[in-house]
């Protein structure tokens, strides 16, 4: 089998090569199958050791070697945990959890799966390391570690969370049942018996640190922006949404399983095939069609004509009737949609239940937030609007798709395609074979396109006026932390082979 060798290189993956570029660090795999840390100086940090990797955000990775040890490197890719130190790792936070290799009788299922019912809190090979390895917290007879999304150190009657590194969050005799934190540990949350303690850490000067006390019960959090947070228990059909901006909460009996925010920061709550939108201290409102915000939006009837009732500033204004809306959830950029007139066609219309565009179109799709919109005003194919009913393309298209940052894959009937703009100029003509599962790049403050014609790869400066910056034999896969890979071969951003 061919080894491949990676020499030292000039890895830059910012075009400019701008002093203010912070190193970034990546595994890179070989053909057998074996990872090392490279850095974006193009510094090799580590052999070819690892079999499996995880990497825990401003600390380091877990890393399995081919002896199935486990063990802790920095970003530097200095040994942190020494390869089989112990016998499994687990990141908590910015601590770890660790156990050691202990010879046992064996038990079978039943009786295992009994004792980890019982035993919420470990009195043995349980440990509580921090992000240097030291031990902080050692299970045995005097101490008891629960495996919590915090750790929970109970010592006697008294019981210890912590936090960050290894400080302490909480330390008393009141008895904690569990011990969460959400990603990169902007806020916590504490489980007691007849409450919940939420805590804030502020990550910037504008705000401050805060902690609010919430009504018993075993909340997960569901999601975080800079304004608020969504906590959910299951169990007791109970959401919260914790207003970080006014330090307050709200609770609400509603059952959900997930919540995300969407591009325009409005908050969605999710149970299987049901969305709600959530508007602060509001009860949660269900959404079956088209949306703008909490008080703008479309709700669909069970009837496929209708009436559907169309909201606006949290009121019912009007209704539609004798056509249909699109049946399913989805985010408007601007409060223009399409419609389907029965035995006419699709009709562009706003929250004020007025036409908008004198314009009947055979297929119609909502405007991006490039304010244009793919039709099929004829059968001769597909064109780019804007929201004047202003026809962009100068040709018609078979097939149209928006791939991201104001540009748009056009195809014809054997399946080439070119690129346009969101102006309808055309900026790469249809003679490419194949697009990349992500062909806009975006890294730092730099974009680039990436097509793919014949079997080649090409890559090409969106800041640059859509100067080629490199081509190459192969499909090409961008990763996030900045380079590019065929297989087992790695290039920089700039056709830099790093192999």
């Amino acid at each position: 089998m061919k080894k491949l060798f990676f020499g030292l290189i000039a890895l830059f993956l910012l075009v400019g090569c701008s002093q203010n570029q912070q190193t970034t660090v990546f595994m890179l795999e070989n053909d057998q199958k074996l990872s090392a840390l490279y850095n974006s100086e193009g510094e090799k940090l580590t052999d070819y050791l690892y079999e499996s990797y995880q990497k825990i955000d401003g600390i380091g990775y877990i890393v399995t070697n081919k002896d199935k040890q486990v063990g802790l490197i920095s970003l530097e890719g200095e040994e942190i945990i020494k390869m089989g130190e112990y016998e499994t790792l687990e990141s908590v936070g910015q601590m770890f959890y660790a156990t050691q290799k202990i010879e046992e009788e064996k038990k079978d299922d039943e009786e295992v799966k009994e004792e980890e019912v019982k035993n919420v809190f470990a009195s043995e090979n349980l440990y509580v390391l921090n992000d240097e390895g030291n031990v902080l917290y050692q299970a045995g007879d005097q101490t008891q570690i629960m495996k919590s999304g915090l750790p929970v150190i109970k010592q006697d009657q008294n019981y210890i969370v912590l936090y960050k590194n290894g400080e302490e969050l909480y330390n008393g005799q009141d008895e904690v049942s569990y011990a969460d934190e959400y990603s990169h540990g902007q806020s916590a949350l504490i489980g007691f018996k007849d409450k919940n303690e939420y805590y804030y850490f502020a990550d910037d000067e504008d705000k401050e640190d805060f902690h609010l006390t919430i009504s018993k019960g075993q909340y997960e959090f569901l999601a975080q922006n800079n304004n608020g947070c969504v906590l959910n228990d299951a169990k007791t059909k109970s959401m919260v949404y914790v207003d970080i901006l006014n330090k307050k909460f709200y609770q609400h009996e509603i059952v959900i399983k997930d919540a995300y925010f969407d591009d325009k920061e409005n908050i969605l709550l999710t149970a299987d095939d049901v969305t709600y939108i959530y508007s602060v201290g509001n009860d949660p409102i269900l959404i079956n069609s088209y949306y703008y915000d909490a008080q703008t939006y479309l709700e669909r009837e069970q009837s496929i004509y209708g009436p559907h009732n169309i909201y606006k500033s949290g009121k019912l204004i009007g209704t539609f009737e004798e056509c249909q809306l699109y049946p399913q959830v989805q985010e408007l950029y601007f409060e223009i949609f399409p419609v389907y007139v029965r035995d006419q066609g699709y009709v562009y219309y706003n929250f004020d239940n007025q036409k908008v565009i004198d314009q009947t179109y055979i297929e119609a799709n909502t405007f991006d937030s490039c304010e244009t919109a793919i039709v099929m005003a004829s059968d001769k194919g597909y064109s780019l609007i804007n929201n004047q009913g202003e026809i962009l393309t100068k040709n018609t298209y078979y097939r149209m798709e928006y791939i991201g940052s104001s540009y748009y894959a056009v195809y014809n009937e054997s399946g080439l395609y070119g690129i346009v703009d969101s102006t309808g100029e055309e900026i790469f003509p249809v003679e490419y074979t194949s697009l990349p599962e992500t062909p806009i790049i975006e890294y730092g403050d730099e974009q680039y396109l990436m097509l793919n014609k014949n079997g080649r790869s090409y890559v090409y400066d969106i800041n640059n006026d859509m100067k080629e910056v490199f081509s190459i034999e192969g499909d090409l896969t961008f990763h996030k932390e900045g380079y590019l890979s065929n297989g087992y071969h790695y290039y920089t951003i700039e056709g830099e082979s790093i192999e």
